[in-house]
């Protein structure tokens, strides 16, 4: 899905994405943005796509195979109070640019309805009316800005942009709300040079497959599976891996190293994981398996 606006040229004096995102929260572009935000989501209704075309701009999904996978289930995501970087990933390749002029990528999330969710009975089920929506943020591609050629020769890679639960974060990351749902909007904006950027033509791009909800633990179990079976830092949890089946092995990770215990009858101390005071071994063992599955992806 495409979204083009025409915006009334406005000139600022900007150096550094930092500077860039400061600018993009000023009365005019919050204003800007609220209509947006307002706006309807027309992309859940038509069939996804792997590439959208806008004038002479396209914008690929380079993983679309691996964020259908996800999507055909549901996808999930991880959200902490020190933020949790995304998997998959959004990585985009983009083309149609003009090759000297510079340009300023950046991604929002957007909720996908006003409702949030719960797990129940292995699917999911509306529980109520959304939350009031935290403090709106983008990420900027810490690239910006550059020249179109640059944008132009290889896909585009947002791995380290990380999502939070905490409203009051002071690091930048995207704020979100457990148990709503989102999806990604990539913003492809056109600059005077590397150091001022022209509010003119303002093109959004979205894809279908990149819906996920929000999370801070995973509530299917079929997303945990596709998570170990394809992200890099997960393959200890494969098949024949360093952690699969292994009770020596979940015993020598779950050290207070990572997690304070005194023994296997004794409470979990991190995070409030777990709370009981009499745990089995194999019970500890399985807990202590999907804290690390947690934390890892």
């Amino acid at each position: 899905n495409v979204c083009t606006h025409s915006v009334s040229e406005r000139l600022c004096s900007v150096k550094t994405s930092a500077e860039i995102n400061a600018f993009m929260l000023n009365g005019l572009v919050k204003a800007f943005y609220a209509d947006l935000l307002n706006a309807s989501m027309p992309l859940l209704s038509q069939p996804a796509a792997q590439a959208y075309l806008q004038g002479s701009v396209k914008v690929t999904l380079e993983n679309a195979d691996l964020w259908k996978s996800f999507h055909d289930i549901g996808t999930e995501m991880i959200i902490t109070k020190h933020g949790r970087r995304m998997f998959p990933h959004c990585s985009i390749a983009l083309s149609g640019l003009q090759p000297l002029t510079d340009y300023v990528i950046m991604v929002d999330m957007i909720p996908v309805d006003g409702f949030k969710y719960k797990w129940k009975k292995e699917q999911w089920e509306v529980a109520g009316t959304a939350e009031p929506q935290p403090p709106w943020r983008t990420y900027t591609h810490p690239e910006s800005p550059a020249p179109g050629r640059h944008w132009m020769k290889q896909p585009l890679s947002f791995l380290k942009m990380k999502l939070t639960n905490n409203t009051l974060d002071q690091h930048g990351h995207i704020i979100l709300h457990s148990m709503h749902r989102y999806y990604p909007r990539f913003h492809v904006i056109q600059a005077d040079s590397s150091h001022t950027v022209r509010w003119g033509s303002f093109q959004t791009f979205s894809f279908p497959e990149t819906v996920f909800t929000a999370v801070t633990a995973y509530q299917n179990p079929k997303i945990t599976k596709l998570k170990i079976d394809h992200n890099p830092f997960a393959k200890g949890f494969r098949e024949g891996g360093t952690h699969y089946h292994s009770k020596s092995r979940i015993h020598q990770i779950s050290t207070p190293s990572l997690w304070s215990c005194r023994s296997t009858t004794s409470a979990v101390r991190s995070s409030g994981f777990l709370h009981t005071q009499h745990i089995s071994p194999t019970g500890l063992q399985r807990e202590t398996k999907k804290k690390i599955i947690n934390h890892l992806y």
